[in-house]
């Protein structure tokens, strides 16, 4: 007997479509709503906190539905990255995020997701702080066949 997919090829495939388009849409309104971080460099560390190493600069605010709260534990959050270099916004790539807690040797129970909304901005989902206490963010950011690694820590209480 023959698979289900190769006795229906086109099952599934509409919705994946329909999840395509919401996220597209979800994207295209991130861009037109995000008017804090709107790839202004060297950006504005208002929100989030401003990152160098060499000439890079990078810069993140943790996208929250209330502004006055930080990062939660152990509920999923967004972050928004902004990158610049010496000539204003870079065209260095977010290759990967991530966080740790060095003290205990793991990091988060989940993969982030990358989506570059354009002018050197990139959104990152699927951030989880899971337990209280000293955080290591990591950053790997591509530009001319090097990777530059960046880390912030973060104290989630």
């Amino acid at each position: 007997m023959k698979s289900y997919a190769k006795r229906y090829p086109l099952a599934g495939r509409r919705w994946r479509h329909a999840d395509s388009v919401r996220k597209a849409l979800a994207i295209l309104a991130a861009g037109l709503t995000t008017g804090a971080m709107n790839a202004a460099c060297p950006p504005d560390a208002a929100d989030g906190a401003v990152l160098t190493k060499g000439e890079l600069v990078l810069a993140y605010r943790p996208l929250l539905a209330d502004k006055s709260s930080r990062i939660p534990m152990a509920k999923h959050f967004a972050l928004e990255v902004q990158l610049c270099d010496p000539e204003g916004v870079s065209i260095a790539r977010l290759h990967k995020a991530d966080a740790t807690m060095p003290e205990h040797r793991h990091g988060m129970n989940y993969r982030t997701l990358i989506t570059p909304l354009g002018s050197g901005r990139f959104r990152i989902e699927g951030m989880m702080f899971h337990m209280a206490g000293h955080w290591q963010l990591a950053f790997e950011i591509q530009a001319g066949g090097e990777t530059t690694r960046i880390t912030h820590d973060v104290q989630i209480e």
